[in-house]
């Protein structure tokens, strides 16, 4: 499967269930965790290989970084938080900052693509969602995930559809 192939599963399965979990409001807040955290944890997974197959050292480093934070959150997500959440606020928060960090790294070296926009726009939504979290304002998780969910399924989304190389692969 190429470069390109798991960036669009990657999208889709993020985009999936980012909407499931937004577009389910009246399910109990597990059921929007759980569903984000699987989508995440599915998401991570083919990040993660698509890191492996990449050639450049700044889309590895970007994408293996993006794929270790959608993991850990997704089994955060699926195994539940330890005590009364606050370590999973943290967390989520740095996590969701170090992921949207990542993407804006990996936007630069896109710079001169369209769709470089859509990839520095998830990270800039990222890093809001990461700073609304730390500050504890008492957000659902199951939205902040989801919110995360499109936003990072709609750049994977774009990058695959509109021919971003791989640097080295389809």
């Amino acid at each position: 499967m190429s470069h390109r192939m798991f960036r669009l599963a990657a999208g889709a399965v993020a985009l999936i269930g980012g909407l499931a979990g937004l577009f389910n409001p009246a399910a109990a807040q597990v059921a929007s965790t759980t569903i984000a955290g699987w989508a995440l944890l599915i998401m991570g997974l083919l990040q993660g290989r698509a890191a492996w197959q990449a050639q450049g050292m700044r889309e590895r480093a970007g994408a293996a970084v993006f794929a270790a934070a959608a993991v850990f959150l997704g089994l955060s997500l699926t195994i539940g938080p330890i005590g009364d959440g606050t370590v999973l606020r943290w967390v989520l928060g740095g996590l969701l900052l170090v992921s949207g960090a990542a993407k804006i790294w990996m936007g630069r070296g896109l710079h001169p693509q369209p769709f470089v926009l859509a990839v520095a726009g998830a990270g800039g939504v990222s890093i809001v969602l990461g700073s609304l979290v730390l500050a504890g304002l008492g957000l659902a998780l199951g939205v902040v995930m989801s919110l995360e969910l499109v936003a990072s399924g709609g750049a994977l989304l774009l990058m695959a559809l509109k021919g971003a190389p791989a640097k080295g692969g389809g």
